[in-house]
């Protein structure tokens, strides 16, 4: 029963989805074609973007392959050592009294401030523009996956340890998948901030990715490109995140 009211939700929202979807595009339409209300030049019509995409799209999966690279590269490290050094720190009292005030200091400050360091040291731009991601995803994933770990109920851990389980098994059967809920939401965090640092790192000094398109397309004022590229980002970032949370829902299918 619960789940064929969750269907039916589903479906409803589906549906306003799309109803919204076309409500804008005609509004679209009829204030640029139609009625000419807003300029072509700044506004281009439905019909003009359509004809862009098409004309674009072998450029668009170039730029879309650059950029996915560049976001896992990033992703990847961050994920790497956020919640292995998540784990290590919750397990340790002392550590975790030094390092969470440390942490709530450098957390809040926006990665992008650390781009001219970055430029200056690393060796390249695609060095740089993983590390600015690495730190922006970095923390989020830290933090979630620490206060994941300390908020597990003691009464689970006291348990394995009357079973006598090895410090590997605690962690890869106890402490992993309770704290799993908290480390997925610093990860999908971090995958935010990760859009949005890759899009303005790439706007920077990139010569390749979707921001560097949307960004050439501006320099020289075409602004049907510049629409078709942030649509095109829209629909890339639906599409991760709407992957990411099937597998969400696919290892943490336990909760329901």
């Amino acid at each position: 029963m619960r789940n064929l009211i969750l269907g039916s939700e589903k479906k409803r929202a589906t549906a306003d989805i799309i109803i919204l979807v076309l409500l804008v595009f005609t509004a679209w339409e009829l204030l640029t074609k139609q009625l000419g209300l807003l300029s072509d030049f700044l506004y281009p019509s439905p019909q003009s973007v359509f004809t862009q995409f098409r004309a674009d799209g072998a450029e668009l999966l170039v730029h879309l392959i650059a950029s996915v690279k560049l976001l896992a590269s990033g992703m990847i490290l961050a994920i790497a050592f956020g919640i292995p050094l998540g784990i290590f720190t919750a397990s340790n009292k002392r550590l975790e009294f030094v390092v969470r005030p440390i942490a709530n200091v450098l957390s809040p400050i926006p990665p992008i401030v650390w781009v001219p360091y970055a430029l200056a040291i690393l060796p390249s731009f695609q060095a740089s523009s993983t590390f600015i991601i690495f730190i922006g995803a970095f923390w989020p994933i830290f933090i979630n996956t620490l206060n994941g770990v300390t908020n597990i109920d003691s009464r689970y851990i006291k348990s394995a340890q009357t079973l006598g389980l090895n410090q590997y098994t605690m962690i890869t059967k106890i402490i992993i998948p309770a704290a799993l809920p908290s480390i997925f939401s610093g990860v999908q965090v971090g995958l935010v901030l990760s859009f949005i640092l890759l899009t303005a790192a790439e706007m920077i000094g990139s010569s390749a990715g979707i921001g560097f398109y949307v960004k050439f397309a501006t320099d020289y004022g075409n602004y049907t490109k510049v629409i078709t590229g942030i649509i095109f980002i829209g629909l890339i970032v639906t599409v991760i995140m709407t992957l990411f949370h099937k597998l969400e829902k696919y290892l943490l299918r336990w909760r329901s």
